[in-house]
């Protein structure tokens, strides 16, 4: 619309899988210099706080040429480390920050310069209801997703529909399996591991239910591969591993950290970090990574009564994989062998 001076209705948006969405534009403000349309949040049957949200973006001319993305009212600034998000950066998340640069990268003049700059109005008052404050990020909501896609989330219907993977693999032979929480873990399994999609068990925060399936499936192994974030509540006996019914990783890992190594500094220290990101700096033995795998690996063992076996790789998004039990990647090497 900056561009061409025209208003329009609608928009396509290319997904981070190419797929493309067509979003209605009910807000307009056409000048020659600067431009603001607006679209509203549809969260469909999530129960998120952001649903119904206005989300504006505002193109304007700059004098460099370059595309420049910027964070407007409603949207948080991170003032924390240990996020996606460098400090004092507003609380945009890599994978959309990628999809507008590219977007506007696609339209830009090379003489040119455009500045965007994306606003939630009322953001800061629905940040509130979100653990943003808990994080350090200060005056809005977060910019959040990596597939650009809103998945439901009723319990059931969410329960059910990670299930069917499961059954799918089990009716295909198999009684091995790779388990990921979300889409960081079944990323990391696709990179570090070249597995493909079709053979990533999601388990969402259902961790202990998605266990009892495959022991119902007649699965005998399972590979769960995570963040270190989701997995180490594990340790504590966490098995529905939303923040909102447990949020203990720093206590969990922090008391682990302590009876292993007995340094009292590095316990204080990961127990005031902002995430489990920032806490990885403060474990000092490179080694008490597989340790805490087995201890993960042990606790889940258990909570199946031992019906089944557990492998476990961690990773953390700045360090890559941390540690892993015994078993595990020799495990991942003939995972898929019937």
């Amino acid at each position: 619309m900056l561009l061409q001076q025209n208003q329009l209705d609608h928009v396509h948006v290319t997904l981070p899988d190419n797929q493309q969405v067509i979003l209605d534009i009910n807000l307009h403000q056409l000048n020659t210099d600067i431009v603001k349309c607006g679209t509203v949040k549809d969260a469909g049957d999530d129960p998120d706080v952001t649903h119904g949200l206005e989300i504006i973006a505002q193109a304007r001319y700059i004098s460099e040429c370059k595309t420049s993305i910027n964070g407007g009212d409603g949207i948080g600034q991170v003032t924390k480390p240990g996020l996606a998000v460098p400090v004092g950066q507003p609380a945009i998340n890599p994978v959309p920050l990628q999809m507008i640069t590219q977007a506007v990268e696609e339209l830009r003049p090379e003489n040119k310069g455009i500045e965007v700059t994306i606003s939630a109005p009322g953001g800061d008052q629905i940040a509130q209801r979100t653990f943003n404050p808990q994080l350090g990020i200060v005056g809005g909501i977060s910019i959040l997703g990596t597939t650009g896609i809103v998945k439901p989330m009723s319990e059931e219907g969410l329960k059910n529909s990670l299930v069917v993977k499961l059954q799918q693999l089990a009716a295909w032979g198999y009684n091995k399996a790779i388990f990921c929480p979300g889409n960081y873990g079944k990323t990391f399994s696709e990179q570090q591991f070249q597995y493909d999609e079709e053979k990533i068990v999601l388990t969402s925060n259902y961790i202990g239910f998605m266990l009892e399936q495959a022991v119902k499936n007649s699965f005998k192994k399972i590979i769960l591969i995570g963040h270190l974030g989701k997995l180490v509540k594990l340790a504590g006996g966490i098995f529905q591993t939303h923040s909102r019914t447990a949020d203990a990783r720093n206590e969990i890992l922090a008391a682990h950290y302590l009876q292993y190594s007995n340094n009292v500094e590095s316990f204080k220290q990961i127990m005031s970090s902002n995430t489990t990101e920032e806490a990885t700096e403060f474990v000092a033995d490179p080694f008490f990574w597989n340790h805490l795998s087995t201890l993960i690996k042990t606790r889940a063992e258990r909570y199946i009564y031992n019906e089944l076996e557990v492998e476990i790789i961690l990773f953390s998004q700045h360090k890559g994989m941390l540690g892993h039990t015994d078993n595990a990647l020799s495990l991942m090497e003939n995972i898929y062998t019937k």
